[in-house]
C-alpha cells in the first residue's frame, strides 16, 4: 500500500514548509525506488515555489484549501490521497497551512502519518498541544490509530538538549516525538530558491535531517509503528 504522510500544525512559523521541502530531497536522494508526489495546500504556496523552481519534482501541485476557496480543491485533494493510499510503493507528502480549519483535519484522518513540527517555546508549543488534540479525539471517535502523530522538535538551538517542557505538555498525548532538528541560518533563508540537502554537507543540519529521514522510512513507511501499535493493540485486548 501507499504511504500518505502530512506535515501540519495549526501554528504558523515552525517550518512546515522548510520540513516538507527536505524530506522530499530525503527521498529523492536516498529512496529513489518510491514515486514521490508532493502536495502544497498551503494558501501561500511556499512549497510548490521552492521545489518548483528545482525541476525533479515533476509531482507537485498547488492546490491551495481554506476559506477564500470553493470545496473543488478539497475534493481533487481527497481523491489524490485515496488513489495514493491504493497504489503500491507510492509516496505522497501534504504540506498545510496555519490555522485548524476542519477540512485540513479531514485530510489529515486519511493519512498515514501527521508530522507535527514545533519549536521548544511555550509560545508555540501550547497551540500545537490543542491542535494535537483534535486529531486525537478525532482518532479516538473513529476508533482508529492512524494517522500516527509524530512530532518534530525544530529549529532547536544549537545548545539546547533539554526538551522536558515539550515532552511534560504531551504526556498524555499519544505522540511519538521524532529526533530533533537544529535552528541553521542557511535553512531559513533558502526561500527563494531551494538547493537541497546537498549544500548543508558539513553541517549539524546535514546529519540531523538524514537521520531524521531514516526515523521517518523505518518507522512510517517500513512499517514499524504500525507493528508497534497492533502489538499494542493485542496486548489491549486481551486484557
Amino acid at each position: 500500500m501507499g504511504s500518505a504522510i502530512m506535515v501540519a500544525n495549526m501554528k504558523g512559523g515552525v517550518g512546515k514548509s522548510t520540513l516538507t521541502c527536505y524530506l522530499a530531497d530525503y527521498f529523492r536522494k536516498f529512496q529513489k525506488k518510491r514515486v514521490l508526489s508532493l502536495i502544497d495546500t498551503d494558501l501561500q504556496g511556499s512549497t510548490y515555489e521552492m521545489l518548483g523552481t528545482d525541476g525533479r519534482f515533476a509531482n507537485l501541485r498547488h492546490l491551495p484549501v481554506g476559506d477564500r476557496y470553493d470545496a473543488v480543491n478539497l475534493v481533487t485533494v481527497d481523491t489524490l490521497v485515496r488513489s495514493h493510499l491504493g497504489t503500491a510503493n507510492d509516496l505522497l507528502l501534504i504540506d498545510t497551512s496555519a490555522g485548524k480549519p476542519d477540512n485540513i483535519c479531514q485530510i489529515a484522518m486519511m493519512c498515514h502519518c501527521l508530522l507535527v513540527p514545533v519549536s521548544i517555546n511555550w509560545g508555540d508549543i501550547r497551540p500545537t498541544r490543542d491542535f494535537i488534540q483534535e486529531i486525537q479525539e478525532r482518532k479516538d471517535s473513529a476508533r482508529a490509530i492512524t494517522p500516527h502523530i509524530i512530532v518534530v522538535p525544530n529549529r532547536i538551538p544549537h545548545q539546547q538538549r533539554d526538551y522536558s517542557r515539550l515532552k511534560d505538555a504531551l504526556s498524555e498525548l499519544d505522540v511519538v516525538i521524532a529526533p530533533g532538528l537544529s535552528d541553521l541560518s542557511i535553512v531559513r533563508h533558502q526561500t527563494q530558491k531551494f538547493a537541497g540537502i546537498d549544500p548543508t554537507k558539513g553541517t549539524r543540519f546535514h546529519d540531523e535531517i538524514i537521520h531524521f529521514g531514516n526515523f521517518v522510512t523505518e518507522y512510517v513507511v517500513g512499517g514499524k509503528l504500525d507493528d508497534i501499535y497492533a502489538d499494542t493493540n493485542v496486548i489491549e485486548l486481551r486484557r
